[in-house]
């Protein structure tokens, strides 16, 4: 099926002649029959994939020309799930359509590479499409969605993907994806080509050596566990304080929904939740949820001095055995494998919030929002831009994203075929054996609206900033909350006005 349509527009050549006797007009007529161009057929007429050219000149899969050549400009972030897949959907997205050239600058400050060009305003010199977050984060992309920057990727939900017999992209990619796939102003901007996951992540040997216990199904089991790591000599839980936002992987606002969950009240919290209903900082899950931080904290289970850790530093403290569990992300084992030593093995553990074994475990797990394609670029290299993205949906880019870049596969396929699931790192592999083992949920905190008043960021970073004070045991979060939530009511109501 076309994913384009095409017009030709010709005009039709009149001529009026003067003549003085009807045979000479009889004759002009006919050798003006003889001689006009007659209109080309429309698309409906023409058995061409692209409607208005032969099949010979426009690519059968897309309808888009063969002979036209583009070159798409790609910004890629390269951080811990590396560079591996991404080059082998470019060399074979090449090769399929050697008329596209692709252009990558590849850059762990790729976001800072993006707000420069940003700030520069000159559409030619911009990207035609780049992954990662500009420097300013979410609200910079919500800013460029508002300013008609960004192109809107709905549509390909209904592009066929290219090896998947026929199939749509909703019906190829894993159930609820669509559900809670990020959105700004109720249209997707970034279409999902993996999952990603977080919670806490251990030494299996060193816990088998121990005698810890690797699932823990409730909150006393979980407390009990960490009392047991402690005593044994080892910190608990770490995380890299100079990022707070990995303490979220673990312990974020996916435990105020369970917490909503076994309480009866996940309708109302989630509504909420969704659209910055008040209170926020200070509901009643949020404060429970932070009070239990802080009681770990004034138990010791995490590392003293904790600001200074980053991320690096933090999950080398579970690798050298210094450290139980690290809060963080399912690409850790890709980002550390040149620091991992032999034989090492890494578990997976959900935080268990509940009181009861059978109560519902929820982890935060998404599918990752990739490329972004820049509005104001030709039309032919948007299109061209929106097919190299469907291009990433096949298997054997799926295969390297869970292989190689640690990730989780968001085809819904995957695991038809049991050797390939085999592949998948430890990490993966652990996390999709907890979810078959346990009663699990999965969230990714996401938001309906998007707050843009100043007001919104101070309340993040008064929060995000206190944070280590708080899993020390050094700040009771009441005070903290109270703070955090009146810059959100101002933000809210300057929202409304």
């Amino acid at each position: 099926m076309n994913r384009t349509k095409r017009r030709t527009k010709q005009g039709t050549r009149m001529a009026t002649l003067l003549v003085t006797v009807l045979l000479t007009l009889s004759m002009v007529l006919a050798a003006c029959s003889s001689s006009e161009t007659k209109p080309t057929s429309s698309p409906s007429d023409n058995p061409s994939p692209s409607g208005s050219a032969t099949e010979t000149e426009t690519y059968p899969e897309n309808g888009l020309p063969k002979n036209e050549e583009v070159t798409l400009k790609v910004g890629f972030f390269l951080a811990g799930m590396g560079q591996e897949w991404y080059d082998q959907a470019v060399s074979t997205f090449t090769a399929k359509f050697p008329n596209v050239k692709i252009d990558t600058l590849s850059s762990p400050t790729i976001g800072e590479i993006i707000e420069t060009k940003i700030a520069a305003d000159n559409d030619k010199e911009m990207f035609d499409l780049y992954n990662g977050s500009p420097a300013g984060g979410a609200a910079t992309t919500a800013s460029l969605v508002q300013a008609g920057k960004l192109e809107p990727l709905d549509e390909l939900w209904d592009y066929k993907v290219y090896d998947a017999d026929g199939k749509t992209f909703k019906e190829t990619v894993q159930e609820g994806t669509l559900d809670i796939v990020e959105r700004i102003n109720d249209k997707i901007y970034s279409l999902p080509l993996f999952g990603n996951g977080g919670g806490l992540f251990y030494n299996k040997k060193l816990f088998e050596e121990k005698g810890w216990n690797q699932s823990p199904q409730t909150w006393d089991e979980f407390v009990q566990m960490l009392d047991k790591i402690k005593s044994d000599g080892v910190i608990p839980i770490t995380f890299p304080g100079q990022y707070t936002y990995y303490l979220d992987y673990a312990f974020g606002p996916v435990k105020s929904f369970e917490l909503a969950d076994h309480a009866g009240k996940l309708e109302e919290f989630t509504t909420n939740f969704r659209n910055y209903n008040l209170p926020s900082f200070t509901s009643e899950e949020n404060k429970e949820r932070m009070n239990r931080i802080y009681e770990l904290g004034k138990k010791g289970f995490f590392p003293k001095g904790i600001a200074a850790l980053n991320h690096t530093q933090s999950q080398m403290q579970v690798l050298q055995g210094d450290a139980a569990l690290v809060s963080t992300g399912v690409w850790v084992q890709n980002e550390m494998k040149e620091a991992t030593p032999e034989g090492f093995q890494w578990g997976y553990m959900a935080v268990p919030f509940g009181s009861k074994a059978e109560d519902t475990k929820w982890m935060y797990q998404t599918p990752q929002s990739s490329f972004y394609v820049w509005a104001n670029k030709p039309d032919l290299n948007k299109k061209w831009a929106k097919e190299f993205l469907v291009w990433m949906f096949n298997m054997d880019i799926q295969v390297l994203i869970g292989e190689k870049g640690g990730q989780l596969p968001l085809r819904k396929d995957y695991g038809d075929d049991a050797a390939r699931l085999d592949k998948l790192p430890d990490a993966p592999k652990a996390m999709l054996q907890y979810i078959k083992d346990n009663k699990v949920k999965s969230e990714n905190n996401m938001r309906k609206v998007t707050l843009t008043d100043p007001a919104k960021a101070q309340a993040d970073k008064l929060f995000s900033e206190a944070i280590t004070d708080v899993v020390e045991g050094k700040l009771d979060p009441a005070k903290l909350l109270e703070e955090a939530e009146a810059l959100m009511k101002k933000a809210v109501e300057a929202q409304k006005k």
